[in-house]
């Protein structure tokens, strides 16, 4: 869901989920945990977020994940919203190329 300046998507990973490191240079984002939990990285540094434990990341700051066990949901805001997420968007997958930088 989007309008004018922020989207809202609801996220649901199954394990095993891994979403390599990436950033946004466009946007601020913000995740909300609301089921299971998830490993998340933000540059160097990893975080085990539960639910009702949320996690900020201004522009540019270099993040990923993945699952740790069963299924989780969170919901992730980003400001200013991003074209890329809206459903039938046409181009490319806003989601980073997991074999980006490893030579694959």
């Amino acid at each position: 869901m989007t309008g004018k300046e922020t989207g809202v998507n609801r996220i649901r990973w199954i394990h095993p989920t891994v979403v390599p490191t990436h950033s946004h240079p466009d946007c601020e984002q913000t995740v909300i945990v609301t089921k299971g939990k998830i490993i998340f990285t933000v540059e160097d540094d990893e975080f085990t977020l539960e639910p009702g434990e949320i996690a900020i990341l201004p522009r540019n700051v270099p993040h990923g994940g993945r699952s740790i066990e069963g299924e989780a949901e969170f919901i992730e805001i980003f400001a200013p919203t991003r074209i890329e997420n809206l459903l039938g968007f046409v181009g490319s997958s806003s989601m980073p190329d997991p074999d980006e930088g490893t030579g694959a």
